[in-house]
C-alpha cells in the first residue's frame, strides 16, 4: 500500500523532531509558531500516528511525545 505525501512529510518532520537537542526543539517551536504553521505540523503527525497499518505511525507518535503531546 502506498502512503500519501502528507504521511511522507510527517515522517520527515518526525525524524527531524526526534533528532533535535533541547535548545533546537525550543527553536523549532518558536520558528513554527512565528510562521503560524505549528498546527499543520501537529495535525500531519497526528493523522499519521492514528493511521492503522501505516509503517510511519510509530515515528509520528514518538515525535508527538517529544513535542509534549501524550497518547
Amino acid at each position: 500500500m502506498e502512503w500519501d505525501s502528507a504521511s511522507s512529510r510527517a515522517a520527515d518532520i518526525a525524524a527531524k523532531i526526534t533528532n533535535l537537542q533541547k535548545d533546537e526543539l525550543d527553536k523549532f517551536f518558536r520558528d513554527h509558531l512565528r510562521r503560524r504553521d505549528l498546527h499543520e505540523v501537529v495535525a500531519n503527525l497526528n493523522e499519521t500516528a492514528l493511521a492503522k497499518g501505516n509503517p510511519r505511525s510509530e515515528s509520528a507518535r514518538n515525535a508527538l511525545k517529544r513535542l509534549g503531546f501524550t497518547d
